[in-house]
């Protein structure tokens, strides 16, 4: 009986040194990990360069959303003024393809909102928003009210959503609406 418990306790202290030494080495690779980690986060953090052309291809895009949509409307409002309907409808018919994925839509209203309303944007990031909860920040700054904006994102959701967007406003129950709140953002 002892010899057995000799054989249980040597099995014991090895399994418990071998864990001792997985440890270990899982340690050192976590550091070594970690080290490494940091100095990749301080060499990018020194290059501004890098930083700045993130935010240059945001607003490239974004400027470019802006001029296709400015003569969108442009050759809209040309179209009525000279009574073309077909050509009216042409237009329209690219505005619904503007609009069919509200998912590609709303990224990029908020590329332009982000570009054109810095002030907004900002406020809203500074809450905490989520990216999510920022669109549909964006599709009220375009107008939209609660249920349009429910029916076009397919979102069953919205209202919860909503009401996480108003607690991280700091919006009572008694305040203004969300939209009321996101066009005065606008001004």
């Amino acid at each position: 009986m002892s010899t057995i418990l000799i054989i249980v306790a040597a099995v014991l202290v090895g399994a418990l040194a071998t864990t001792a030494l997985w440890q270990r080495r899982a340690i050192r690779q976590l550091r070594t990990t970690h080290h490494r980690m940091t100095e990749l986060v301080s060499t990018l953090e020194a290059r501004p360069a890098l930083m700045q052309m993130v935010q240059t291809s945001e607003e490239d895009e974004a400027k470019g959303l802006i001029k296709h949509r400015y003569n969108l409307v442009g050759d809209l409002l040309a179209a009525v003024v000279a009574g073309d309907h077909e050509r009216c409808n042409a237009i329209l018919d690219g505005l619904e393809e503007l609009v069919a994925d509200p998912a590609v839509f709303t990224r990029q209203l908020r590329l332009i909102y982000s570009c054109l309303q810095p002030v907004m944007m900002s406020r809203l990031l500074e809450c905490g928003l989520t990216e999510r909860e920022v669109d549909i920040c964006c599709l009220y700054a375009l107008g939209l009210n609660g249920k349009t904006i429910q029916q076009y994102t397919h979102n069953g959701r919205h209202f919860q959503h909503v009401g996480q967007i108003r607690k991280k406003l700091g919006l009572g129950e008694h305040d203004k609406n969300i939209d009321g709140y996101i066009r005065d953002l606008l001004r």
